[in-house]
């Protein structure tokens, strides 16, 4: 049965059907129509463009389709069994693909209550799907033109404020929800885009962050991607299958190596406790950071320019001296330098040491993430072990072939166990005021416990006179391994040898609590 208002708008489109030139020019602008040109309440084919191509992956990019007066879609609420079980899927006869089309058989019509579709013949569509114009809209049993969430038999879809349907993704009320680009039907579920998997609620609504679903847990990431592989969350480690993105509980075998985890999907590596330093898959890069050689240098540029330079011996420190400058000066005076006595880097490159500049950046590789606690001490103690027999360089921090001083090969070794203790560099470990055994010591992001208690890995600091001079790495067994003085390359002794039991401080450093 019509409304009043729907037998009053028939009675108008009667009416014009008589005057209609008087008719169009009282119309505003934008309804008139003709032949040639019909008027549409907005560009319909760019709404649903624009809509299309912004997705959650860059939700920067904003959708284009006004939804500021769009009522949140409250009413796609059924229960998940229900609309889980339609996810992903299309009807064999998607509403939307019958709409009749309409182009050329009328004019858009406007009045207080909304748009309509006025037909040559003196008809307007009324519960139905039409296509006008490319763009497909849907009429009310009143004829007018529906806008925004719209319910058709059990699917749901978008109309933009145009009354265009809408396709692709769409952001509405803070959430994001997929439209089927080729229906229009709101999907729900599981759903793939463009080889990326989704998760949509029942509503609809994009989800992000850990969701149960049959198969098992899953994570979608703030862009509402599935993740797989390797995760961090609150702490923890996650391990997520690649193909299907199901969180693993079971043992896994990647790589050669084995992987367990507790009953939450928690991987039981290792992770610090709060405030100690953790681990790390990349040590701080050093830039620009170099040494040019000036008075009191240490380490392994000085030690390389000593060989060039015919001044290198085993029981010579690796520093810049008396002897050095002056070897540095007759060389620069030979090469047409400028006389400095400092090598800088137009000096080095003269010299050809076949070593290049930034020699001294060399930085041990750290373990990944993924590493337990057992396997960082093993890496730590097992790269100080692969220099034994390397020779002794003042200020020195490899590679083997120019030595490591006592500090400098603790400081290689963490780095393998995955530890950078920031601000501490090899940069800095060559600086002629710089102790960095001390700075080892005093790190404060490292745990002191008592000498009795001391394990495998620990750091075992030696003092003269009260400061800290010497730094090895604790073996068990009251043996460690370490390198120290002129002439006596990096090796494996017992805890006393050379120093004894005085000299050690009463605790020990833990990198690795």
């Amino acid at each position: 049965m019509a409304s009043t208002l729907t037998l009053a708008r028939r009675a108008l489109a009667r009416a014009l059907t008589v005057a209609l030139p008087l008719a169009l020019i009282a119309l505003p602008a934008q309804a008139r129509a003709d032949a040639g040109d019909e008027a549409t309440p907005q560009s319909a084919a760019d709404t649903s463009t624009a809509a299309q191509s912004a997705s959650p992956a860059a939700p920067s990019a904003s959708p284009s389709p006004d939804t500021t007066d769009v009522p949140e879609p409250t009413a796609p609420a059924s229960s998940d069994g229900d609309r889980a079980a339609r996810a992903s899927s299309e009807s064999d006869d998607p509403p939307t693909m019958g709409a009749q089309d309409e182009t050329g058989r009328g004019t858009w019509m406007r009045d207080s209550v909304g748009w309509w579709w006025w037909r040559a013949d003196g008809t307007y569509p009324a519960s139905q799907w039409v296509r006008i114009g490319g763009a497909r809209y849907f009429f009310y049993d009143s004829g007018y033109m529906a806008t925004g969430w719209l319910r058709d038999g059990a699917d749901w879809f978008f109309l933009a404020s145009s009354g265009a349907l809408v396709g692709g993704w769409l952001r509405d009320g803070g959430s994001w929800y997929y439209l089927d680009p080729a229906t229009g039907v709101m999907r729900t579920g599981m759903t793939g885009v463009d080889g990326t998997w989704y998760y949509l609620g029942s509503s609809g609504a994009m989800r992000t962050g850990w969701e149960r679903l049959a198969d098992g847990w899953h994570y979608f990431a703030s862009s509402g991607a599935q993740m797989g592989g390797w995760l961090r969350d609150g702490g923890q480690w996650y391990y997520l299958d690649p193909d299907t993105g199901v969180m693993r509980t079971a043992p896994l075998e990647l790589n050669g190596r084995r992987y367990e985890f507790d009953a939450s999907g928690a991987w039981r590596g290792y992770e610090a406790p709060a405030g100690y330093l953790q681990p790390t898959d990349h040590i701080t890069g050093l830039g620009d950071a170099t040494n040019t050689l000036t008075w009191g240098m240490n380490g392994t540029k000085v030690r390389i320019a000593q060989v060039r330079l015919g001044l290198w011996h085993s029981n010579k420190l690796a520093s810049v001296d008396a002897p050095f400058v002056a070897a540095v000066k007759n060389f620069q005076q030979r090469a047409g330098l400028p006389v400095t006595g400092v090598v800088d880097k137009a000096t080095w490159d003269a010299m050809d040491t076949g070593y290049p500049w930034t020699v001294d950046q060399y930085q041990a590789t750290p373990l990944p993430l993924t590493a337990t606690r057992s396997e960082r001490v093993e890496a730590m103690i097992g790269y100080a072990w692969n220099q034994t027999g390397s020779s002794y360089t003042w200020g020195g921090a490899g590679p083997y072939d120019q030595g490591f001083d006592c500090s400098g090969l603790v400081l290689q070794s963490l780095y393998a166990a995955g530890l950078d203790p920031q601000p501490i560099d090899v940069i800095k470990h060559a600086w002629p005021s710089y102790r960095t055994s001390q700075e080892l010591y005093a790190y404060p992001r490292f745990q002191h416990v008592p000498l009795a208690q001391r394990q495998r890995g620990d750091l075992i600091f030696y003092t003269t006179s009260g400061t800290v001079t010497h730094v090895a790495i604790y073996l068990g067994d009251d043996m460690i391994v370490h390198t120290d003085w002129m002439g006596r390359p990096a090796r494996m002794q017992h805890i006393t040898a050379g120093y004894g039991w005085e000299r050690m401080t009463p605790d020990v450093v833990r990198p690795l609590p």
